[in-house]
Order: C-alpha cells, then structure tokens, then sequence
C-alpha cells in the first residue's frame, strides 16, 4: 500500500513538473508571437496549474500538522511581499520558499513557492509574469526540498541564498526579454545587467536571512510537524 502511494506521488510530480515546463514553453511561443496574448494565456493556465499542484500533493499523506506548517510559511511569505520596502531587492519570499523546502520537502517547497505569487498577486497585480514566479519560486523550494534530511554547514546554505537571488532573476529576466521581442546580444545584457543589483541583493538577503536563522528555524518547523 505504501509502495502504491509513493509512486501514486511520484507520479503526479513528474506529471506536474512536465505540465509546468510546457506552459512555459507555451508562455514563451505566446510572447514571441505576439505578446499582447501572453496575459490570456497566463489567465487561463494558472488555475490549471494550481489545481494541478494540489493534485500532486495530494497522492500524499500529509499530516495535518503539515498542512498547517505549508500554509503558515505560504501566508507569512505573502504578506511580506506586500510590505512595500524602498530598496529594490530586500525581500524575504526567497528564504521562506527555501525553508519549506528544507524542513518538509520537494513537493511541499514548490507548492509554497507557486502558491506565494498566485495568492499575493491578486492584490500586487496579476499578468503573464504571474506564470514565470510560479516557476521560479516552485523550483526554488523543490531544489530545496532536495536537502531534506541532509546536515548542510552554515556557509554553504549561505552560498545557496546568494545564487537563488540569480537563479529567480534569471528566469523572470528571461521573460521580460521575450517580451521584448528584440533577440539580440545587447538587449540580452541589458536587461540582465538592469536586473542584477536588485537580483544580488535578493541573494545577499537570502544568505543573511539563512546564516542567522539556520538550523534553529529548520529545527522550529519540525517541531510544528511533531517531528521532535
């Protein structure tokens, strides 16, 4: 029986996984093509997906404990990014995401991370960026959730945060870039380049937000699972 839930799980993960990257890939034809469609699209797609994440995670026994642990991070990180904070960058979505991940896993960390901009959009604005944070974020707390159960020296968590700043910046940078429609070198490094400060301190955030909370934070949300 256990066997058959775990590859019930394993399953629907790769199945959502696969339908994430083809929206993508479909989001990315969409702004070639013509970009004033991208938001449509976008509309459309995201409450499949969202529907598709907790179909994923529900092939799993998840403790209600658990449930509550995902929802208070997924709230806590939504209500941050409405705080309006004059430095470009200082964020605090990228730790969280990364802390659901840590503490209850790949699928637990993507779902927080595609759930945080879905949610706290409604009020900041939704668009076909909406579908590239999903994304983002989703993969941020999956790689994560990778190290679950896994001792990591406080510096190397620390390095982590700093390229999760590049990684989220990259791929939202991507978008922005194909929404441009200009396919050359030079607007390419323009636009990473008008990214990168902000896309550094989001990193530099991330590893202080890490170095100083770790492993006393991963140690509090175990405890709010009953795991010690």
């Amino acid at each position: 029986m256990k066997t058959a839930i775990k590859n019930s799980a394993a399953l629907r993960a790769w199945i959502l996984a696969i339908s994430f990257l083809a929206s993508v890939g479909l989001l990315c034809l969409t702004c070639f093509f013509k970009a004033s469609l991208a938001f449509a699209f976008a509309a459309a797609a995201i409450p499949c997906l969202s529907a598709l994440s907790v179909w994923a995670w529900e092939a799993k026994k998840i403790s209600a404990r658990s449930v509550a642990l995902l929802s208070s991070l997924t709230a806590l990180a939504c209500a941050l990014r409405l705080i309006r904070i004059p430095v470009e960058g200082i964020e605090f979505t990228n730790f969280l995401v990364i802390l659901a991940g840590l503490s209850m896993g790949p699928s637990e960390g993507f779902l927080a991370g595609a759930l945080v901009p879905l949610v706290s959009n409604f009020y900041l604005g939704q668009g076909a960026w909406t579908a590239w944070q999903m994304l983002a974020w989703g993969l941020l707390g999956m790689a994560a959730g990778a190290f679950k159960d896994r001792k990591a020296r406080r510096w190397v968590l620390a390095l982590g945060g700093l390229f999760s700043g590049w990684a989220y910046g990259f791929l939202l940078n991507l978008y922005y870039f194909l929404y441009l429609r200009q396919f050359d070198w030079k607007m390419l490094g323009f636009v990473i380049a008008q990214g990168f400060f902000g896309d550094t301190l989001s990193g530099v955030c991330t590893a202080v937000f890490l170095a100083i909370s770790w492993p006393w934070a991963l140690k509090l949300c175990k405890r709010a699972r009953g795991e010690g």
